[in-house]
């Protein structure tokens, strides 16, 4: 996207056609997924197969009409919805009628994002993981495939229908496993089951807790609507990066965790379950600190590496650059968010989690709408940033609070312990990329070289410090990832 389309009015508007379909009711799939984890999970101990699967029938049947309804209303009010979301745009006719067309080519994805939430969540409490790890990859293949295709002969409207493509894709990988255990999905028109009717309780703060994120990327995106053109792509560009080490490390660590924390939990082993909460909290930092240090002090040098080529230029690298280093500031707020919600979900309270989430979206509808007069889009990063911070702090006061967490599992060690070892690679980092002269590098194999040098040898440091302080599920950990799978201990 960044070789061929850059930070253009194009890729502007591309993004805000995607905003609903692609972040809204994407996390329609988080919100299904998660919540069917203890649901099924007590359901395979209450009911029988067949009711489990007509419970899962009754889902299904209720996410096609709602589905139904959404896509009809998306596909009429397009143009209101567009004007509503984009008002920078109106000065724009060109990307206002490019961001109205391609948001009707991707509403359909609303069906397809709900049933792959279906199916990773059944996968899921199962412990088959195999699966739901493959379903993005698919996603993203179809997704690189289709922008280098579609986007060369159509255009931006290539990649919002690759865009398409590439969701209903997740299901071709994930269906063939649900149907190999036995389970599949049809239509059945009387929602009587009582797991329903507990699921639809669930279900409503489960979505506002998970959407906080989407909902922020959102306002931020409207608010760009109106700065320089360019703003909402790199606000784009530079929250991808910095999500990838939450969906692609935290995620992997948090996900087995929490279907194990669910099942202690049904089973009133409370002892394992704190253990393994608080050591979840530990490996989630653990993993965090470094990339956040690296974000933040090599963000232009990352940027020239991924990013700077085609179309994207070094301004679009200076325009994405501040955003990049604010976003990164609350990198370890989202990573810290994203596992706290799950150990939340565990324990089935999804009250606690709605209602941080309520405050957080406040806190980043305001520092947004303060922020962007004085910082324009960085401004923007800054206010998400902060808010993830306030959203992992009253989430980590709340679940790890008690005489168990602080005494046994020594929280103050741990943040400590970090925080020195965060605090030394820091300076490091700041000495090799001087020493090295990354900011005046130039080629791609160079540039590569120097940027890998430095994450080693700072990475390496990090590693050491942590070692010095004796800090726990160092060594595990490491076993662990080294046997190609994490698994905590109990």
């Amino acid at each position: 996207m960044a070789a061929m389309f850059a930070t253009r009015g194009a890729t502007d508007a591309w993004l805000m056609a995607s905003a609903l379909p692609n972040l809204l009711f994407s996390t329609i799939n988080g919100a299904i997924s998660v919540t069917l984890v203890p649901i099924m999970t007590q359901a395979d101990v209450e009911y029988a197969p067949r009711s489990v699967a007509r419970f899962l029938n009754e889902v299904f049947t209720l996410l096609f009409l709602i589905s139904l309804v959404l896509i009809g209303l998306g596909e009429v009010f397009a143009p209101l919805i567009m004007h509503l979301m984009a008002p920078g745009f109106r000065h724009h006719p060109g990307e206002m009628r490019l961001a109205i067309d391609m948001t009707r080519i991707m509403i359909p994805t609303i069906f397809f994002w709900g049933v792959a939430g279906i199916v990773m969540g059944v996968l899921q409490e199962r412990e088959e993981y195999l699966t739901p790890a493959l379903s993005p990859v698919a996603v993203n293949i179809v997704r690189i495939t289709t922008i280098i295709v579609l986007g060369h002969f159509m255009g931006i409207k290539g990649v919002a229908l690759g865009f398409t493509f590439a969701v209903l894709s997740q299901l071709a990988v994930t269906l063939p496993s649900l149907h190999r255990m036995g389970i599949h999905l049809h239509f059945r028109w009387h929602f009587s089951h009582p797991l329903l009717k507990r699921m639809l309780r669930m279900a409503g703060p489960f979505f506002l807790t998970t959407s906080v994120g989407s909902v922020g990327v959102i306002v931020d995106r409207i608010l760009a609507s109106n700065l320089v053109t360019g703003s909402i792509a790199a606000l784009n560009y530079s929250y991808v990066l910095v999500q990838i080490p939450v969906g692609l490390l935290v995620s992997s660590l948090a996900m087995p965790i929490y279907t194990r924390l669910s099942r202690h939990h049904s089973s009133h082993e409370m002892n394992t379950f704190r253990e393994l909460a608080m050591q979840g909290f530990r490996v989630v930092l653990m993993v965090i600190v470094p990339i956040t240090v690296w974000f933040v002090v090599l963000n232009i040098p990352i940027l020239r590496l991924l990013y700077q080529h085609g179309a994207f230029t070094s301004r679009s690298t200076q325009l994405t650059s501040g955003t990049l280093l604010y976003f990164a500031f609350g990198l370890p707020g989202f990573g810290l968010s994203f596992y706290l919600q799950r150990l939340f979900f565990a324990t089935q309270d999804t009250r606690s989690p709605a209602r941080f989430s309520i405050i957080t979206i406040t806190v980043n509808i305001v520092g947004d709408l303060i922020l962007v007069h004085f910082l324009q889009a960085d401004g923007l990063a800054l206010a998400t940033g902060l808010a993830s911070w306030v959203n992992a702090t009253l989430l980590a006061i709340k679940a790890l609070r008690g005489p168990r967490y602080n005494n046994n599992l020594r929280v103050r060690h741990t943040l400590v312990s970090l925080g020195a070892a965060g605090a030394g690679m820091l300076v490091l980092t700041l000495f090799l990329a001087h020493y090295i002269g990354l900011s005046t590098t130039t080629g791609t194999f160079s540039l590569l070289f120097s940027l890998t040098l430095t994450v080693l040898v700072s990475g390496f440091a990090y590693l050491a410090i942590l070692a010095a302080f004796r800090f726990p599920d160092l060594a595990y950990l490491g076993s662990r990832l080294t046997r190609g799978r994490y698994v905590p201990k109990r």
